[in-house]
């Protein structure tokens, strides 16, 4: 196939399109009074598709058109942004109908209503302002859309970062606080008429005045409004922190102000009177809700404190997955230290040998975001450690594979009537099976349930699979009274999967009575009533 020549008639076809020419590897045409040029970079390329150029084009307020010139037969040329990354499968598509499409969208763009421009110019706000910042900084703003002072901080190195007064980081001790700069979160409560820079049209003084004193549309709330009415400042320089949401984006940027001296002494009398100079700063969103948000994560439970009892295989998985989850308040328990033999199902590194399992896992989940808090317990559960620190948590997750540790605690959380969600959470060797029993003590069924049959008597646990010849067969000794039940560790990921979706699930209120999950390779199944026995000594009525 000639690529130019399809490409001439396609144009063709198009009653709009005119002055159809070509240079043997770009085809140029006219449309709509100007120029542009379209070049398909591969024939024989099933992921390539064509590229459309805007020649000698001085009008920047107009969305899409990249901000780089290209020269082009001398000429200068600005292509053009035509396809959101990841939304089209180029390989399924014809040549032709590459063409086509790229060229429909050309139409498009070129017919947006004013309203739809505002929305692509905001939609892609960042690119704009981002193009202008000389600086970039590192932020961690507050849930709450509210307008406060933020604090400064700066490392050994010069590097700033600026936090919301009620975020606690777990590495403060990296950097200084820096007290004389005013830094400021500004939530923007009405985003229309608020376009990025563009590079014949740069924000002043105006700009920055409309959005805290608009006339058109009121983009603060009162609140906001009322505090800047009050703030003092003596410094000649302010840092704005503006956040506003675009079609349930959030958009985040800074603008460093600078005033000239005045005998103004209120922030708004000097947004008023006294801006000399707009500086663009780049903000790197770091706060853990805003990280969550991106992904899709549950922010309703970042908030809730969590303690994990146990920190071998399984709740060294269950510990990282949380974090990574919206769980950013944990608390550990266990004596044990890492063992090489471990490490190829643990989520402590191979330095950690020797070392307490609790303070490796601490270091390394500390690691992943500097909000996430972990405590630890260098120490085994009890019922007395249990008693004591219970209330602290909005649930407890027991991941210790010992079932009397299990079955005491179970027994002092009914008789205290221990008001949180509690998850017991075991896997049977051989690494087919695994179960989580999720208990509220005010209701019928607990972990003994299940080690109890139909008459009150104790047995082992009527729920795993396994045989003990089977569990026997399983089961690793190191000759001092020690053992290891070998399980792999597929079965971590996949009882881990089902223990984050259970935490979400309870917190979001889904759950309403005592449910046991049975996990396999390819399937987990939930019982409600079936697992509870009525002749418990712990939640029953043995009479």
């Amino acid at each position: 196939m000639d690529e130019v020549k399809a490409i001439r008639e396609i144009l063709s076809s198009y009653d709009e399109i005119s002055n159809i020419s070509d240079d043997g590897k770009i085809v140029f045409f006219e449309l709509y009074n100007n120029t542009y040029g379209l070049l398909f970079l591969s024939l024989v390329d099933p992921l390539s598709r064509p590229i459309i150029f805007i020649k000698d084009d001085e009008q920047y307020d107009y969305p899409h058109i990249m901000l780089s010139e290209i020269p082009i037969n001398g000429d200068k040329y600005r292509a053009l942004c035509l396809y959101e990354s990841g939304t089209q499968i180029e390989y399924i598509k014809t040549y032709e109908e590459k063409l086509i499409d790229a060229i429909d969208r050309l139409f498009e763009l070129l017919n947006l209503s004013p309203y739809e421009i505002e929305r692509e110019f905001q939609n892609e706000f960042l690119f704009y302002w981002n193009a202008q910042a000389k600086e970039e900084v590192d932020v961690y703003i507050q849930s709450e859309r509210t307008f406060h002072r933020m604090n400064v901080y700066r490392n050994k190195d010069g590097i700033f970062r600026f936090v919301s007064r009620k975020i606690a980081l777990n590495d403060k001790s990296k950097y200084k606080h820096v007290p004389n700069l005013n830094v400021y979160y500004i939530p923007i409560t009405d985003n229309r008429g608020i376009l990025p820079p563009l590079k014949n049209k740069l924000w002043d003084s105006k700009v920055i005045l409309n959005i805290f004193k608009g006339r058109d549309y009121k983009r603060i709330d009162s609140e906001t409004y009322k505090a800047i009415q009050t703030e003092k400042i003596n410094q000649t320089e302010a840092i704005f922190i503006f956040e506003m949401l675009v079609e349930k984006q959030i958009i985040t940027f800074g603008a460093k102000v600078r005033f000239k001296r005045s005998y103004h002494n209120t922030l708004l009398e000097k947004i008023e009177h006294s801006i000399e100079e707009i500086d663009y700063l780049e903000i790197k969103r770091c706060d853990y809700y805003f990280l969550n948000k991106q992904i899709g994560n549950e922010t309703s439970i970042i908030g809730k404190k969590i303690a994990i009892v146990g920190a071998g295989s399984l709740g060294s998985y269950i510990s990282v997955e949380m974090v990574k989850s919206g769980i950013k308040d944990l608390t550990l328990y266990d004596s044990d230290t890492v063992e090489g033999e471990n490490i190829l199902r643990h989520q402590s590194d191979f330095f950690w040998r020797g070392c307490s399992k609790v303070y490796s896992l601490q270091y390394k989940l500390q690691q992943i975001h500097p909000e996430v808090m972990v405590e630890i317990k260098t120490e085994n559960i009890t019922t007395k450690i249990l008693k004591d620190d219970m209330n602290k948590f909005d649930m407890i997750i027991f991941a210790v594979g010992n079932s009397d540790v299990q079955l005491s605690c179970n027994n002092l959380l009914k008789k205290e009537n221990y008001a949180k969600p509690v998850l017991y959470v075991w896997l049977e060797a051989g690494g087919s099976n695994s179960h989580i029993l999720c208990v509220d003590y005010s209701q019928k069924g607990c972990f003994e349930c299940l080690y109890t049959d139909e008459k009150g008597r104790l047995i082992n646990n009527k729920v795993n699979r396994m045989t003990e010849e089977q569990v026997e067969s399983h089961t690793l000794r190191n000759g001092c009274g020690a053992t290891r039940v070998a399980y792999g560790s597929s079965i971590l990921l996949r009882t881990t999967g089902v223990v984050l979706d259970m935490v979400q699930r309870v917190f979001n209120h889904e759950i309403k009575e005592n449910i046991l999950l049975n996990i396999t390779r390819t399937s987990v199944t939930e019982q409600s009533g079936k697992f509870i026995e009525s002749r418990c000594n712990c939640c029953g009525d043995p009479d």
